[in-house]
């Protein structure tokens, strides 16, 4: 029988770091992109200063979007 790991890499959040770091930008820019709701993340606290996560499979199916736009031309 196979039990799959509770954190499997797929599901496990990434710091703003890790997040910019896979995207290749900075990590000012992600936590902002995130707070004007631009980039999918995931807040955690309350108040101004908030925690952000991500996770990889959010952050690639947004990449996948920006990459694939059509055309309008």
């Amino acid at each position: 029988m196979f039990v799959q790991p509770i954190h499997s890499p797929a599901t496990h959040p990434l710091t703003p770091s890790a997040a910019a770091a896979y995207l290749g930008l900075d990590v000012k820019t992600i936590t902002r992109w995130a707070r004007q709701g631009y980039l999918p993340g995931h807040p955690l606290g309350e108040g101004k200063r908030k925690f952000w996560r991500f996770f990889e499979s959010e952050l690639k199916e947004w990449l996948s979007g920006k990459n694939n736009r059509s055309d309008p031309s």
